[in-house]
């Protein structure tokens, strides 16, 4: 009972205190609020730090009026109001209402297929590298958020450790692999971390060459597959994640199909990346990786 009982208050304090946050990026008062839902100051109030349950017609009156009008950012804040589906900590205020969509997706998915023309895929980045795309792609931002960002990171990669972790399934542009965007080191160590990767039970990464009979005309997008009889979900990632329309979903399914057959098979992705890291550790004037590690193959 006091489980229970627990377990609701904790859901009230998420969901209010995402609210909050929605209000005050409004710039709305708890007043103001209260008068376009017809409700009082003091009602948004304790609704705000989960002092008392939510009424459904409340919470989409307050929808409307914060401006969030997309059903999965809808859903995602109602699935926890009404005890639903327990909270996880992509329910922080601390994501945008959009990111943490995509993140529940992630973390309960049991399939993921992405396709990353840019940047090493999230999951598979090495804490260096991942800070270094942060500072690329939102330079300039102070290290606090970089660090913050790498930490989300970290707690995100952790799925692919559990006992319930998904299938990942990766094609990455050729090009990534020779952009040392996190410094030459780095990026020969996240070559073999990537490397490590590929060898995962679980994980199978596909490599588009440069003259690949196909590249998509977008950018990067990942499918999360769950079961249950749930329809297949697409993410499109840009400075934030979102959910794509409906309507996409076959179109993207389809293009990551001729991906996969456009790119070099993954048994021979190994191979290929100690290629290139023997590639930059040369024209760096460094000996070959494989020499200078002793690796037995050589």
């Amino acid at each position: 009972m006091n489980a229970h009982t627990d377990a609701g208050d904790i859901a009230r304090q998420i969901v209010g205190a995402r609210l909050r946050q929605l209000r005050l990026q409004c710039n709305l008062t708890a007043a103001e609020a209260g008068k376009a839902i017809r409700a009082s100051e003091s009602k948004i109030s304790r609704m705000e730090t989960g002092q008392r349950g939510f009424r459904r017609d409340d919470l989409r009156d307050l929808f409307t009026l914060y401006g969030v009008v997309d059903p999965y950012q809808q859903e995602m804040l109602l699935s926890v109001a009404f005890g639903e589906r327990k909270p996880g900590w992509w329910d922080s205020k601390e994501l945008p209402l959009d990111t943490a969509v995509v993140m529940r997706l992630e973390q309960t998915s049991d399939l993921i297929r992405t396709y990353q023309p840019f940047v090493v895929p999230p999951l598979l980045q090495t804490p260096e590298y991942a800070a270094a795309v942060h500072r690329m792609s939102r330079y300039p931002d102070p290290a606090p958020r970089v660090e913050r960002n790498v930490e989300q990171l970290l707690r995100r990669q952790k799925v692919l450790a559990g006992d319930d972790r998904p299938v990942l399934w990766a094609v990455i542009e050729e090009p990534v692999l020779w952009r040392p965007i996190a410094g030459i080191d780095a990026h020969i160590r996240q070559l073999i971390a990537l490397t490590a990767s590929a060898q995962m039970k679980g994980i199978s990464i596909q490599v588009n060459p440069m003259g690949s009979r196909f590249i998509p005309g977008y950018g990067p997008f990942t499918i999360f597959r769950s079961g249950h009889g749930r329809p297949q979900m697409i993410a499109m990632h840009g400075r934030r994640d979102e959910v794509a329309e409906r309507s996409l979903r076959e179109e993207h399914a389809v293009t990551f199909d001729r991906l996969s057959l456009a790119a070099r098979d993954r048994g021979d992705t190994t191979a290929l990346l100690m290629r290139i890291c023997d590639r930059i550790h040369v024209m760096d004037d460094r000996p070959p990786l494989g020499k200078a590690s002793g690796d037995p193959s050589q």
